[in-house]
């Protein structure tokens, strides 16, 4: 049953946008083949997404062919299934995302609709919204799951203990739960790590080479990140813990929890300049609060390039397009294909939707992105998921293991 058969008033008041098979993004009724893409159509690379599939289905069904490769994967066999009964549950996904952003647009719900559609799969896609709100998250889920919804994704910084429960109960009860968040939750099908540690490591590079080139031998270093997650404060951290270690002369002025929002990161940012104003490194923990750190930056003078750095971990169009033009203080994104990663939950979550089994946790890797080639050239890549030519960066980019994690755990070396 597609989605425009559902009844989604009580999911609407929610925050839910809903999807058919041949929508996009995150406008009920924008089509694939449509050029009004609305709220997507800025991305260069989530329009090019939208053209492609809609030309037709020889074209579609060829670039669809893309996401059939897999990523690097144990000599072991899957050993993560689903609750008997799975299959009886209805062909419909949800991907909850901790707030609607132009980010999440780009990253997920434009590519996941458009592969859906390339590959013609029978599956009604449904985005909701957190809004920051665990209590109204959960609501969310039951809600889907009540729904007869057979995938559930989750992507989002919540502290998971207080999901656990509730993920626990409903895949017991059949549905299939894929966890993209910063933490692991006990129950999961599959948990999706990101590697918060080498976000953190090559941005912190990225200042290091920077304040080199720019004669700087005593940083003083601003942070904001999410302070209270284990594994997403290690972006900061290990940023902080890179930059001091080559330039044993830098200071870490302070670190402020601020993410998710532009709002929070233009407070948070504000703040530390406030307390702080001989800040002269600036990193973030998403571009999501980037983008409002660079508001508040600029509102305190620090516009010169060559006396203040701005670096996210993480990366979108409009922080891309920055770091092309070199006349910003935003200097440094690290790249991770969320879009691939987007593609890989829909195929392994309908897999097990099917009764067959699946790896219970995958590792997402990425670059570090500084000048402008290489913003072009992420641009050309991370959007197009769907492209034969890009199919390498399911092999390089993405890792799966056989060793399921619990609520609180991390994979070896993460």
């Amino acid at each position: 049953m597609g989605l425009d058969e559902h009844d989604g008033r009580t999911l609407h008041d929610l925050g839910t946008d809903r999807v058919s098979s041949g929508d996009v993004g995150c406008e009920p009724q924008a089509s694939l083949g449509d050029k009004r893409v609305r709220r997507s159509e800025f991305f260069s690379g989530a329009g090019r997404i939208a053209a492609a599939v809609g030309l037709g289905g020889g074209v579609g069904s060829a670039l669809a062919s893309a996401a059939t490769a897999s990523a690097i994967t144990p000599s072991q066999p899957p050993n993560s299934k689903a609750a008997p009964g799975a299959s009886k549950r209805a062909q419909k996904a949800a991907c909850i995302e901790v707030t609607f952003s132009p980010f999440f647009t780009q990253i997920f719900q434009v590519p996941m609709a458009a592969y859906i559609k390339a590959k013609k799969i029978p599956w009604g896609l449904t985005f909701g919204n957190e809004n920051g709100s665990i209590p109204t998250g959960i609501q969310l889920y039951n809600q889907y799951v009540a729904d007869n919804y057979g995938l559930m994704i989750l992507s989002t910084g919540d502290e998971m203990t207080t999901w656990q429960s509730t993920v626990e109960k409903s895949t017991k009860a059949g549905v299939v739960f894929i966890n993209h968040s910063t933490q692991a939750v006990s129950g999961a099908t599959q948990n999706t790590f990101f590697s918060h540690k080498q976000g953190g490591i090559e941005v912190g590079n990225a200042a290091v080479a920077w304040a080199k080139k720019n004669g700087i031998t005593k940083p003083v270093v601003g942070l904001l990140g999410n302070l209270a997650d284990p594994q997403g404060s290690k972006r900061t951290t290990w940023a902080w813990n890179t930059i001091k270690a080559k330039i044993p002369g830098s200071t870490l002025a302070g670190s402020v929890t601020a993410y998710n929002t532009a709002a929070i990161g233009a407070t948070g940012a504000a703040n530390l300049l406030a307390a702080h104003p001989d800040i002269n490194i600036m990193i973030c923990f998403d571009t999501i609060s980037g983008v409002g750190a660079l508001t508040s930056c600029t509102h305190a003078g620090k516009t010169d390039r060559t006396k203040f750095f701005l670096g996210c971990v993480d990366v979108e169009d409009a922080t891309l397009k920055l770091i092309a033009s070199q006349n910003s203080i935003m200097q440094a994104n690290f790249g991770t294909f969320f879009a691939y990663s987007g593609i890989l939950m829909i195929r392994d979550g309908i897999t097990a939707h099917s009764g067959k089994p699946i790896y219970p946790t995958r590792l997402l890797y990425g670059q570090a992105i500084t000048t402008p080639a290489q913003a072009k050239s992420f641009d050309t890549i991370a959007y197009d998921p769907l492209n034969p030519k890009y199919a390498y960066v399911y092999n390089k980019y993405f890792k799966y293991l056989n060793a399921h994690v619990a609520t609180g755990q991390v994979p070896p070396g993460q």
